[in-house]
């Protein structure tokens, strides 16, 4: 009897399919809560809205773990996954326009967690701690899970070439920068950015575009949406300095539904490409309508 019952649950924890929301968030308000995992790409498990496997149906397992996390990395929290390459396999923005020189050594940690998975040297299924009683090998393993995306069996590596970043960085925006509030065209750090005035010179339409989003200027910061959050907030210190890091403009677990713009980029792959929509995992609500994302900490 158990083995027929551990039978049928490897059965239906590989056939889980996802059933859409009755409907999107279209925009959020300070004081919420900055979630939705679940129903975003980031969940690779069986229960997965896209790109997904019938091996577990966990969620968290693919980037954390409660025990035994990579100890052969400085990423934290408690990550869970493989970092196959180290800092000299990565080419760095190098030199900005203001002069600054960025280099390997300069990565910050919230960034190497980013690129543990999208610089499309590993693949998603390389942890550390696998699921249950499955083992653990320091600095992961590759698991060889089986994932499948529109019920077609697809490669466990990042092959997307808009969602592999790769290991050179010098065509993507700056990471790991020094913020500095003394180059031309930064905003100051203590800067409030819902005070930030995005609509100046736009149609009077762009008042009201997307929910008033552009003209609320709201951001997800620390698992809520905020009002009182400054640019300083968005930054995070590595090798003692204030810098931008992957997480400054995105939030691997907002499943961001207030992006109207990218609501049709998936439709090739679902009729119900507004459910589906993760906005990008970008933090700012209402998306980069208007460059609103650029504009905050770029004052142009």
């Amino acid at each position: 009897m158990k083995k027929a019952l551990a039978a049928a649950a490897v059965v239906f924890s590989a056939v889980l399919v996802w059933c859409p929301p009755s409907h999107a968030i279209d925009t959020y308000a300070a004081g919420d809560a900055a979630t939705g995992i679940s129903t975003s790409r980031h969940n690779l498990g069986g229960t997965g809205v896209f790109t997904r496997t019938g091996n577990t149906t966990e969620i968290c397992v693919f980037c954390h773990t409660p025990h035994h996390s990579n100890t052969l990395s400085d990423i934290k929290p408690l990550w869970n996954r493989q970092t196959s390459v180290s800092l000299s396999g990565y080419t760095a923005y190098g030199t900005t326009l203001a002069g600054t020189i960025i280099n390997n050594t300069d990565l910050g940690s919230t960034t190497l967690a980013c690129l543990s998975c999208h610089d499309g040297t590993t693949t998603y299924d390389n942890l550390v701690n696998a699921p249950g009683k499955n083992g653990v090998e320091p600095n992961g393993s590759d698991r060889a899970w089986e994932f499948i995306t529109l019920d077609e069996v697809v490669s466990d590596f990042m092959t997307s070439s808009r969602l592999n970043i790769g290991v050179s960085l010098s065509n993507d925006h700056p990471i790991s920068v020094p913020y500095k509030d003394t180059v031309a065209g930064l905003r100051p750090t203590d800067t409030v950015i819902n005070d930030i005035d995005l609509t100046t010179g736009l149609a009077s339409s762009a008042f009201g575009f997307d929910g008033g989003n552009l003209n609320k200027n709201l951001w997800a910061v620390k698992g809520y949406i905020s009002e009182t959050a400054q640019i300083s907030d968005l930054l995070r210190e590595t090798n003692g300095e204030m810098r931008v890091e992957c997480s400054s403009c995105h939030d691997p677990h907002f499943n961001n539904k207030s992006w109207n713009e990218v609501d049709a980029t998936w439709s090739s792959e679902s009729s119900t490409q507004e459910d589906e929509s993760n906005g990008l995992f970008l933090r700012r609500v209402g998306g980069n309508t208007g460059s609103g994302v650029c504009r905050t900490c770029h004052n142009k």
